[in-house]
């Protein structure tokens, strides 16, 4: 039956127009994951000489052990934003003889292929195979690469506990990037180090090889989790929850119907960018990103330095959602485009309504960022002028873009390495609304200092705040000229 399921689901991908449209881009995505896996391998055969290099007189052995917990961090990270879940539709099977606990273990089973499952066999059992057995039994090296290898499948069921959590409650994403922060703050002022923990328990698994099945113990709990939550979430009712949730999540902000034909554009765009995967995806995963992006720079004081660069990271901070929502502003209602044409909406209201709900979030999530004044009240000053020129220039830049953007979006898939409806004109609208402040700064300061330069951005973009009708009118009217050349771009693509 397992295998059955398996055939199913290669049928159903092999015969989507997604695959079939999108092949080429598949065979590319192939080829470069197929040297990727090369340099990952050549990495694992040089391991031993690495950790030699680097180690300072510690066995490579010990040095690696300590490492290993940063890698497990990492890949889950990394995982998180990138493994899908292995789901299937599961509605045409309920009426069927096919038993809940098949489909579950069908799922546990299918998310054993994901890319990162494999990367220990290719970069650890290398150094596993070459360098260990000089100095342990086979046994013991078996027992060591089996705990490595066990850990890992821990990570990937506890991976998918987590984004069926997530799902279902957004604020798991909040938590998950609360904790890594705390883990790394303790980690970068010395409190705390996670090594310990890592060198120890691998320490003992190469004494002691029988606590390798510490690390087989928590695989098998996690799948019996995921076993478990499966099969008892596999019902029509449970299917139809997360709607239920998103209805309750709009229904706090129905109070804009009362706020004329604006409002309620608004709100039925926030029902949409509620109700669908990728949007939600959008929303709740890479928001964090941009919001703790400035850790990436500022924890660095040589930064703190450079202007242009402070310049470049406070439009990313304070303009994020407005990037991120604004880029595909016209694509998130591609798939009712043609209605939107023959309703009776202004353009200039519908454009309005755009902008403001480009803007309003920006200037809440910009109250967020606040804490980075802790690395200096430059950066506070830079963020806050970047934040007016966002919503003065950048937000009507990006209504007047959106014209150029003619690809259809399919909202029921998946954020993460999904390409669909994104073209290389969505690349290169970000050019502007990242280097245009930047080289304004450079120019400006060849004249005058920093602060003056700074000072003329904020009123570039007060004056761009003051005149958003203007400028909204003028994207309305780019729009009209070209709504018909759009339409055809999303029935065609």
């Amino acid at each position: 039956m397992t295998g059955s399921l398996f055939y199913l689901q290669i049928k159903r991908i092999t015969r989507s127009s997604f695959w079939q449209k999108n092949l080429a881009i598949n065979i590319i995505i192939g080829i470069f994951l197929f040297f990727m896996l090369l340099e990952v391998f050549a990495v694992g055969l040089f391991m031993e000489q690495i950790l030699i290099k680097t180690g300072k007189g510690v066995p490579p052995e010990l040095s690696l052990d300590k490492i290993l917990i940063y890698y497990f961090l990492i890949t889950f990270m990394m995982r998180f934003f990138i493994q899908e879940l292995p789901t299937m539709e599961l509605s045409p099977l309920l009426h069927l003889p096919v038993k809940k606990s098949r489909i579950s273990l069908y799922l546990n089973y299918r998310s054993l292929l994901s890319f990162f499952n494999f990367l220990p066999f290719l970069l650890f059992l290398p150094f596993a195979i070459l360098y260990l057995p000089v100095h342990f039994t086979a046994f013991t090296v078996f027992a060591w690469f089996a705990a490595l290898f066990f850990f890992e499948m821990s990570s990937n069921f506890l991976l998918i506990r987590v984004k069926r959590k997530s799902t279902v409650t957004p604020s798991v994403v909040l938590i998950i990037f609360g904790v890594a922060l705390i883990l790394g703050l303790l980690e970068k002022f010395g409190i705390f180090s996670l090594s310990v923990i890592s060198g120890w328990y691998f320490g003992h698994v190469l004494q002691h090889p029988a606590w390798a099945l510490l690390s087989l113990v928590t695989a098998g709990f996690f799948f019996w989790e995921n076993y478990r939550y499966t099969r008892s979430h596999s019902y029509l009712e449970d299917l139809s929850k997360k709607k239920h949730r998103s209805e309750k999540l709009s229904s706090h902000l129905e109070g804009l119907e009362n706020r004329g034909k604006i409002g309620a554009l608004v709100l039925k765009e926030v029902r949409l960018l509620l109700r669908n995967k990728r949007s939600k995806q959008m929303l709740f995963f890479a928001l964090p990103v941009f919001l703790f992006y400035g850790l990436f720079f500022y924890t660095d004081p040589k930064n703190l330095s450079h202007n242009f660069l402070l310049d470049f990271v406070g439009i990313f901070i304070s303009g994020g959602f407005l990037i991120a929502y604004g880029q595909y502003i016209l694509a998130w209602e591609s798939r009712h485009f043609d209605f939107i044409l023959s309703a009776n909406i202004k353009t200039d209201e519908f454009f309005r309504a755009k902008y403001y709900l480009m803007t309003i979030p920006t200037l809440l999530l910009f109250f967020l960022t606040i804490p980075y004044v802790y690395f200096g009240t430059k950066v506070l000053a830079i963020n806050s002028v970047m934040l007016f020129y966002n919503l003065g220039i950048n937000a009507p830049l990006l209504l007047f873009l959106a014209s150029f953007n003619r690809k259809r979006m399919e909202l029921d898939r998946g954020q993460m390495m999904n390409y669909q409806g994104v073209g290389i004109n969505n690349f290169i609208n970000v050019i502007p609304l990242l280097a245009i402040p930047v080289l304004l700064d450079l120019l400006f300061t060849t004249f005058f200092d920093h602060t003056v330069s700074m000072w003329i951005i904020f009123l570039l973009g007060i004056t761009g705040i003051f005149f958003h009708r203007q400028l909204i009118q003028m994207a309305a009217k780019f729009f009209v000229k070209n709504r018909y050349k759009i339409a055809d771009g999303y029935r065609s693509s």
